[in-house]
């Protein structure tokens, strides 16, 4: 999807999409998110769940995501990985990120244009226009300086690559 934005301006944006905290005023489907480990100044590991309309159940991912300040411009982008310390929970389904992610391109000073693309395997029996639907609420820590992140750093060879055939459940 691609959404025009006339008075924010892309740095905010850009912000805005990596604040966990903020992001439970503004995303009504979260039940939990939080950062789970830094890779480098810019990529870490996250955890996600939303709720999911009834009565489907619940989903949930774990996210490599890495992003990039290109001058005015920024991206963002996502695929889900294994994590040896949070493995599926019985109580919701283990989607799959394939691809998601953001491309924000300045306008003008206080204007920009978001693109979001999202390419998720959401796992368990889903109507196609569930899936179609979904994906137009769940677009997603100052990324303007990472090397201020808190988060604990992790070896990637700690995570293997989340295919939607491999799942544990």
């Amino acid at each position: 999807c691609r959404m025009e934005c006339c008075d924010v301006p892309a740095e905010t944006l850009y912000d805005v999409l990596h604040d966990i905290e903020y992001r439970k005023k503004w995303d009504s489907n979260v039940i939990e998110t939080f950062d789970i480990a830094r890779l480098t100044v810019n990529a870490d590991v996250g955890y996600y769940s939303w709720r999911c309309p009834k009565p489907l159940k619940n989903r949930d991912v774990i996210t490599l995501r890495s992003w990039l300040p290109m001058g005015a411009d920024y991206i963002i982008m996502n695929y889900s990985v294994k994590h040896p310390k949070y493995p599926p929970r019985k109580d919701l389904v283990r989607a799959v990120s394939i691809q998601t992610g953001y491309l924000i391109q300045s306008t003008g000073p206080k204007s920009c244009v978001i693109t979001y693309l999202a390419q998720v395997d959401p796992k368990g029996s889903l109507p196609k226009w569930v899936v179609n639907k979904s994906s137009q609420f769940l677009a997603p820590k100052p990324w303007l300086h990472p090397e201020q992140s808190p988060l604990p750093s992790l070896a990637l060879s700690e995570l293997s690559v989340q295919h939607a055939d491999s799942l544990e459940n």
